[in-house]
């Protein structure tokens, strides 16, 4: 059988929160239980998992899902409740407040990113607000027909009507032949530039700011090698964006797009906040040993960032079907 791709957000207003109903709060609160039970079970499973940077991995995955389809403001929540619930069943070895703070930008990053390319540019670049622009040309066309008919205004009034015709004639073309090609490009292009700040942030920071003397006790000694891990992940994702527009579905690629976005810029923000959490739990504190953290966290950034591609597609396939599946209900 022939698997369906993943069902997109419901076409809705350009608002970065919608109308919050009881049965979006059930499955908020089934997404903070998975994310506890992640951690308790996996901990059970690896007892390192304890160690608050590795808990972060467990709990995240529902946390960033969370934020993709009920927003930065609820990922956030969701992840920073998480976080603090999972300690009165997992006591960790050694924590600090930014562990918490990590686990609430999972959520806030996703909500911040999956708002962006699944509901503001679908919106804008899908065909509904072309629609919608159109809708009220026609209310305010119709108004002056009605206006020149009292007036008894024949020939104003069919040029009026001449006017109604032809943007009823244009709402039809885009319904009929969408605007599918317009909002795959435009996601291609904004995602491009944004990987490529990423790229050029990191570039600049490890390549030009960071003190030479910095890599002299490092476990990677070469400015330059450390660079090429920070942003091989980065770059093999940009690679994957441009190829995956000619070969995936269009579904498909709508919902990989915010995902690897999310991911990139995930490791740019998490990292240094996990890095300053485990120097001060776990290391010594000073600041002069950041950079060993960062690039603790740096060797595993490539292989992360596919596998967020990988596990949170697939999850948020079935868990969106579950979400979005008769989602005009109001309970």
């Amino acid at each position: 059988m022939k698997r369906k791709p993943p069902i997109l957000p419901a076409k809705s207003s350009h608002r970065i929160s919608n109308k919050w109903t009881i049965r979006k709060m059930v499955f908020v609160a089934i997404l903070i239980a998975i994310s506890v039970t992640f951690t308790i079970v996996g901990s059970q499973i690896v007892p390192f998992i304890s160690i608050a940077s590795f808990k972060f991995s467990f709990i995240g995955l529902p946390v960033k899902i969370s934020g993709l389809i009920f927003g930065p403001f609820i990922g956030f929540f969701v992840g920073s409740i998480s976080d603090l619930l999972s300690l009165l069943f997992v006591p960790p070895g050694g924590w600090h407040i930014l562990y918490t703070l990590a686990t609430g930008m999972n959520g806030f990053v996703a909500g911040v990113i999956g708002w962006f390319f699944l509901v503001y540019l679908k919106y804008y670049f899908g065909g509904e607000f072309r629609i919608e622009n159109y809708y009220a040309k026609i209310y305010k066309l119709n108004v002056q027909y009605e206006k020149y008919i009292q007036l008894n205004k024949i020939n104003k009034a069919e040029k009026v009507l001449n006017k109604i015709i032809f943007y009823d004639n244009k709402i039809q073309n885009v319904k009929n032949a969408g605007t599918m090609t317009a909002l795959l490009n435009i996601n291609l292009i904004i995602s491009i530039i944004m990987m490529l700040s990423v790229i050029i942030f990191i570039s600049i920071i490890i390549g030009i700011q960071v003190d030479s003397k910095a890599f002299v006790e490092n476990l990677i000694k070469n400015r330059w090698i450390t660079l090429a891990f920070m942003i091989s992940g980065t770059s093999s994702m940009t690679i994957f964006i441009i190829v995956a527009r000619f070969k995936l579905s269009p579904s498909r690629y709508l919902i990989a797009v915010p995902i690897i976005v999310m991911s990139a810029f995930l490791e740019l923000i998490n990292i240094p906040i996990l890095s300053i959490a485990d120097n001060i739990s776990l290391g010594s504190g000073t600041v002069d040993k950041i950079l060993d953290w960062i690039v603790s966290h740096v060797l595993m950034s490539p292989v992360k960032i596919w596998f967020n591609l990988l596990v949170i597609y697939y999850s948020y396939s079935v868990i969106s079907s579950l979400v979005f599946k008769n989602q005009n209900l109001s309970y």
